[in-house]
């Protein structure tokens, strides 16, 4: 288990009950929210009331994962404290539901940026610290509608593709440096979070009157939603714990996907064959060992 971890969007939902959690073991947490001084008062001192008492530290930084100096400011405030950064977990997102014609480029624009770019954006301020450190370990919480595709959600679909395919390509490239990837991906959750009551709807109201024949199917949607569950809990706690879980695996043997779905999204039967298909064409190629995390000597000639 690290000492320290970053967690983005950690005012709620899943980032909240993962710090919550990782409190309990004794984390030191960097909970990432924006302007915490201002319209996120209110979440920035509940996240302190949960520190007291607890065996872990918490530490608010005021974090917009699009701003490259909040990124930066975030990765030096932990340096500064820890001398090194153990762990990051991308979880800051937000839905989009609704016709996809109907919402504008705009729309679009900022689902790719908000579910995805901004992943990149902290990368970019955490990786060499990382990289000179030769270990730590990068979490995403990605979904299972990057690999089966539904109607009534593209941009939100668009961003976490997006998400899912630069958390993974960033791993292979940081595999090498000793780097850990884990990418997980939770099924539907329509209970226990407030994405789906925060969810962004299409601006362009002319085009979606212009769908009204498929009104009956989208109000289906949110129905269809709960039939997957078929009276089983959908616990989002489960999020957290499987963040608390795959940060105690050993180095190196951590896996580079894993599923929280009690809605039998079925994203797991795509991951066996495309995890088949990458290790297979990279073998050929003669790179296969870019898939596997370099656990030796960093750069000060010491064992990590």
């Amino acid at each position: 288990m690290p000492d320290n971890i970053l967690i983005t969007g950690a005012g709620s939902g899943f980032g909240l009950l993962t710090v919550q959690t990782l409190l309990g073991k004794g984390l030191t947490i960097y909970a990432g929210i924006r302007d915490p001084q201002g319209r996120n008062a209110e979440k920035a001192a509940n996240l302190q009331r949960l520190a007291k008492g607890s065996d872990g530290e918490l530490v608010v930084v005021d974090l917009d994962v699009l701003d490259e100096a909040d990124c930066r400011a975030a990765a030096d405030t932990i340096m500064a404290r820890d001398g090194r950064i153990d762990a990051v977990f991308h979880n800051a997102g937000h839905l989009y539901i609704g016709y996809t014609e109907a919402f504008t480029p705009d729309q679009l624009s900022e689902a790719f940026r908000s579910n995805a770019l901004g992943a990149h954006v902290l990368n970019r301020a955490v990786l060499p610290f990382m990289r000179a450190a030769g270990r730590g370990t990068l979490i995403y919480n990605s979904s299972g509608s990057a690999r089966v595709i539904g109607p009534f959600m593209g941009p939100y679909v668009l961003g976490k593709m997006a998400f899912d395919a630069l958390a993974e390509a960033t791993a292979y490239e940081a595999n090498a440096f000793g780097i850990e990837t884990v990418i997980i991906m939770p099924g539907a959750f329509t209970q226990g979070t407030s994405h789906f009551d925060t969810h962004a709807a299409p601006q362009d109201a002319e085009v979606v009157r212009a769908y009204a024949r498929l009104q009956p199917d989208f109000d289906q949607y949110g129905p269809g939603l709960e039939q997957l569950f078929e009276g089983r809990d959908q616990p989002p706690q489960a999020v957290a714990d499987e963040v608390a879980r795959v940060l105690a695996i050993p180095r190196g043997q951590k896996p580079l996907r894993t599923e929280v779905d009690f809605s039998e999204w079925g994203a797991g039967v795509c991951n066996v064959v495309a995890e088949y298909e990458t290790a297979r064409l990279w073998g050929n190629m003669g790179l296969g060992h870019l898939l596997r995390v370099a656990i030796g000597q960093d750069e000060s000639g010491e064992q990590p």
